[in-house]
């Protein structure tokens, strides 16, 4: 109906809008208008990912496989240091957890 971005751009700009419109609403409390701009985040996320040319739910579902391995790697690399994820701050299980993804970055790359 001609109701669209003719670019991705316009689609990412919104993206941006949204999530500015979430800062805001917590930044004022405001966690019911907060869930709500959440719901609207969600929305414009499905119509970047047909911009993308992707199935958003697919989408979602390899991100989710990409975070449970790369946490279950997290857990081994603390364990390995004779830690536990509980003990560590979240300064430290930010770098393992950096340390993790730029290695499987890395090896993605080394295979393409």
């Amino acid at each position: 109906m001609g109701f669209d971005w003719p670019h991705i751009h316009g689609v990412l700009d919104k993206v941006e809008e949204e999530l500015r419109e979430i800062r805001e609403a917590v930044a004022a409390d405001d966690f019911d208008h907060a869930r709500r701009e959440l719901g609207d985040l969600l929305l414009i996320t499905v119509n970047l990912a047909r911009f993308l040319d992707t199935d958003p739910a697919e989408a979602l579902r390899a991100a989710t496989a990409r975070f449970s391995a790369r946490f279950s790697a997290l857990k081994r690399e603390v364990a390995r240091e004779g830690r536990t994820v509980e003990a560590c701050t979240l300064e430290e299980l930010d770098a393992v957890w950096n340390r993790i993804k730029n290695h499987a970055i890395t090896a993605i790359e080394k295979r393409a």
